[in-house]
């Protein structure tokens, strides 16, 4: 990240007092580094969102504590190097994050006995939903949380560090002698055990790096997706069912990235992903967990009683809170003064050029304009076939066509991969309903009788476009780094523009891309996964009306 786009301590410090009487003249409310917008959360539930905890499980928690950068120097989990990696930084919290870590990460006990879990028995790190799914736009000095907006963050690259330090450590006695002291300051642990516990835990990551060599050389056959995006259906189910059973068929190369979701109004939605291929939430939810390396024994996962990890009451108070989440609102005293009459305009461009697909919903109901709030509402998500949307077909198409094998769970064909995850996800569900009366109220209230159904169509939705102001950059793939470019043929968006700067641009409704800097990663649209191509809607309007219709998509 570029480190410079963010205020120096001592220049936030002249302008706090500034940043209260804005925030406070528009009920926003600041803490620490940032300004939080009115989005039907309390503070309480926002801090809790954002380090609780799903079940994942990446690296044992003193030892992420512990653990220098790739080539020794500055921790790893230092604050520079978090933001660089596209982490939210956030101040230390007694009750929430003592140890000051970045927003999406927590500490989880685990008590395992397969696979690298089986190494260490202890606090682990774990990354929940908030990681991917909070977003920070930065203003002349400002910083604006975005709770349920798209995260910043590289995990590829963060996973590429944690795999790095761990071999430093395992080929040098000097620094794995200066990590056995900083683990001791901060779990009881005497040296022979921690010895052991790496041994096995470096041999497990040595033994995936050695699997993802064989099936991709490289990763040569994989797309980078730099800071915001991830292919997570594909590298979840690479972790899921083909590194742990060593089964190369089970892999697939990361060609689909797409961009983090927005969250708000999500519980409401009839299918949730961007191709619509998961009916419960519930359901996408313990997917999601599983492949951010949940523990999970595998023999047990066609089993009657699966045995895994997972945070379940987490889970399902995460997706509860959801249900209160509302869009942000344009906060005018920070980044602009609404222009009334463009937006009048600019309603009548909408209704005429993109009401048919996004519909209109009330931020605060979650339903239709004067429908009023029910909880089991449910919005019909358009959907459009590939060859009509036109964007690229990468995540809807590997999502349909990926086949898994279960022959070492005695399964003798081939299964596509989304009705694997569908009878996994569904015994899940169905076991801690049925371990009480507690447990199925809490699931009907999140499930609203949904079953736990997934498909893939070659298709993708189109979801109401409330808080779209706050969610660049575009298209599922964030191949389109503003909405006054995606108002342009395809031919006339960028083709390269530079991602990691947190910086907005209220006139183009962006992040400001055109510039490299050190520490981007360069968005190239002609990449497999990457195209900017389809959705030409509104892309024949003048200037005027497009301007306005911008100006009607701020107050949404």
């Amino acid at each position: 990240m570029k480190l410079t786009l963010r205020a120096s301590i001592l220049a936030q410090l002249v302008v706090l007092p500034l940043l209260v009487q804005a925030a406070a003249a528009q009920n926003i409310d600041y803490r620490g580094n940032a300004l939080h917008l009115p989005q039907g959360w309390t503070p309480d539930t926002r801090n809790r969102w954002h380090f609780i905890s799903q079940g994942t499980a990446l690296v044992p928690y003193e030892w992420f504590l512990a653990l220098e950068q790739p080539g020794g120097g500055a921790l790893l989990s230092s604050p520079a190097n978090m933001q660089r990696l596209g982490f939210l930084i956030e101040l230390a919290d007694r009750d929430y994050n003592p140890d000051a870590l970045p927003v999406g990460f927590d500490k989880v006990r685990i008590d395992f006995d397969e696979g690298k879990h089986g190494c260490w028995k202890g606090n682990w790190l774990g990354l929940g939903c908030a990681g991917c799914h909070t977003g920070q736009i930065n203003y002349h000095g400002h910083q604006i949380r975005i709770e349920g907006g798209a995260g910043h963050i590289d995990t590829e690259h963060f996973a590429k560090q944690v795999g790095g330090s761990i071999a430093d450590l395992a080929q040098n006695g000097a620094a794995f002698g200066r990590f056995a002291q900083r683990v001791a300051s901060l779990v009881p642990t005497d040296l022979p055990t921690l010895q052991k516990s790496f041994a096995c835990f470096a041999g497990a990551l040595q033994a995936e790096k050695q699997f993802y060599d064989l099936v991709d050389p490289g990763n040569a056959k994989s797309v980078p997706a730099g800071f915001g995006r991830l292919d997570a259906h594909t590298q979840g189910l690479n972790v899921l069912l083909a590194v742990p059973f060593n089964e190369p068929s089970n892999y697939a190369p990361l060609t689909g990235p797409v961009r983090y979701s927005a969250l708000w109004d999500t519980p409401y939605f009839d299918w949730v992903l961007y191709n619509a291929s998961i009916r419960q939430p519930l359901a996408r939810n313990i997917a999601e967990a599983l492949g951010v390396q949940a523990p999970i024994k595998h023999d047990t996962m066609l089993q009657p009683n699966v045995v895994h990890r997972l945070s379940m009451e987490n889970i399902v108070w995460g997706q509860r809170m959801l249900m209160d989440l509302q869009s942000p609102v344009w906060p005018e005293r920070i980044l602009g003064k609404i222009d009334a009459v463009k937006v009048l305009r600019g309603r009548q461009v909408y209704a005429m050029h993109c009401a048919d697909c996004h519909r209109l919903i009330d931020r605060t109901t979650h339903a239709a304009p004067g429908d009023g709030r029910k909880s089991c509402s449910e919005i019909q998500i358009p959907m459009y076939d590939l060859n009509t949307v036109g964007t690229d077909p990468q995540q809807a198409t590997t999502f349909e066509q990926r086949m898994i094998s279960l022959a070492k769970l005695g399964v003798p064909q081939e299964i596509v991969s989304y009705k694997v995850v569908e009878t996994v996800t569904g015994k899940i569900v169905t076991q801690w309903v049925g371990a009480s009366p507690t447990n199925a109220a809490l699931v009907d209230e999140i499930d609203c009788g949904r079953r736990g159904e997934f498909r893939a169509p070659l298709a993708y939705r189109a979801r109401p476009l409330n808080g779209i102001w706050a969610m660049a950059p575009y298209l599922h793939n964030g191949s389109v780094p503003s909405l006054d470019a995606l108002l342009l043929s395809a031919k006339d968006r960028p083709k390269k523009f530079y991602v990691g700067s947190w910086e907005f641009n209220p006139e183009i409704v962006g992040y400001e891309t055109e510039n490299d800097f050190p520490g981007d990663f360069t968005f190239d649209t002609t990449t497999l996964g990457n195209s900017n191509a389809g959705h030409e809607y509104g892309t024949d309007l003048d200037g005027e009306d497009r301007k306005a219709l911008i100006e009607y998509l701020k107050t949404l």
